[in-house]
């Protein structure tokens, strides 16, 4: 009987082990969800209205200090912002806005690379200002008026730059 008996805590001791211990679960492998597809950035005002209120503002600084260079650092400073603001304005007006031909245009390819030749130029600007190097700021104003007068020509032509849709 004690043998019976140790058996049996044995047996029970055994089976109560076998409860605790971890078991191997096989679960269906779970798919990894799909990546989320972020919705293209939309701005909250026209391109025109970019145009009008950033990209003139900063590109006219440039295009004067061609032919009136700063004389001091801070004049520099405020024209090395003037590139930054007109490089990435290029990139900018590449986003669809709320004005009705901007769906149009930023689908154009023309409009896609008349726009990064003005955040080229932008970039120009800002290497000539950073460097002091008057004929280079010359040169990214010229490229400057090529990009602009090339972009009204084709996108705008009967459109003044002030007039905002």
């Amino acid at each position: 009987m004690r043998i019976q008996s140790l058996a049996a805590i044995a047996v029970v001791g055994a089976l109560g082990l076998a409860a605790c211990s971890p078991h191997k679960v096989v679960e269906k492998a779970e798919q990894p969800a799909p990546p989320a597809v972020a919705a293209a950035p939309k701005l909250p005002v026209s391109i025109n209205a970019v145009m009008v209120g950033m990209v003139d503002y900063a590109a006219e600084p440039v295009w004067v200090s061609g032919y009136k260079p700063p004389k001091t650092k801070a004049g520099w400073r405020d024209l090395e912002h003037n590139a930054y603001e007109v490089a990435v304005n290029g990139k900018l007006i590449q986003l669809v806005g709320t004005g009705p031909n901007d769906a149009k245009w930023a689908a154009d390819p023309e409009w896609v690379r008349l726009a990064d030749e003005l955040s080229a130029a932008g970039m120009d600007a800002l290497k000539a200002a950073q460097s002091k190097d008057v004929a280079g700021v010359n040169a990214a104003g010229d490229r400057l008026v090529e990009v602009c007068e090339g972009c009204h020509k084709k996108f705008k032509p009967a459109e003044t730059t002030g007039g905002l849709y």
